[in-house]
């Protein structure tokens, strides 16, 4: 599947559709610009993009379907260059995928924990630049009293695993769990 969408990309030469400031309706058209490999003026080669390392391609694309195409294909499937959206779903996925208990798994608590924690980190984050978006502060608070629920749940069922997701997140009670687990490391 990813193997077609980059086929789909590498035909496409990369066009990449820039917003312009004007919305259509008053007739402003969004403008394009084809991604070149080569420098865009005379001198002024662009600069490595060594921050592009593995794992970071939307589509789950991975570097050795990558290696033998150009750096503008890189570039148009790179997380740099995805949505806010696109990127929140990635690290859903990643935080999905290290809390899972058999492949498939998306049901167990420490996974809904790990995949709320992401939402409620990328609200905070929201509401930091927009604090007056009630919504958001609603939707966030509403996040918070469900992860909350599943904590306790899982506190009652797995007392292992709640403290194993505590610290990992440094959410709940992580400050007194990791105390506690140096006392006891201390004395042993």
């Amino acid at each position: 599947r990813s193997s077609t969408m980059l086929a789909r990309v590498a035909a496409s030469r990369a066009v990449v559709r820039l917003p312009r400031a004007i919305p259509a309706r008053f007739g402003a058209r969004p403008s394009t610009r084809l991604l070149s490999d080569g420098p865009s003026a005379p001198g002024s080669a662009p600069a490595p993009r060594s921050e592009l390392a593995s794992g970071n391609y939307l589509f789950g694309i991975t570097d050795e379907q990558l290696k033998d195409l150009s750096e503008s294909v890189r570039r148009a499937v790179s997380l740099e260059n995805a949505s806010s959206a696109e990127r929140r779903k990635v690290e859903v996925h990643r935080a999905m995928q290290h809390w899972q208990m058999r492949p498939g798994d998306t049901g167990s608590p420490a996974v809904q924990i790990a995949m709320l924690t992401v939402r409620i980190e990328y609200l905070q984050r929201h509401l930091e630049e927009h604090h007056k978006d009630k919504a958001s502060q609603r939707g966030l608070r509403k996040l918070l009293g469900q992860r909350l629920r599943l904590l306790n749940y899982l506190e009652k069922d797995d007392r292992e695993m709640y403290r194993r997701v505590c610290t990992d997140l440094k959410i709940g009670k992580w400050k007194e769990i990791a105390k506690k687990e140096q006392a006891r490391a201390a004395q042993a």
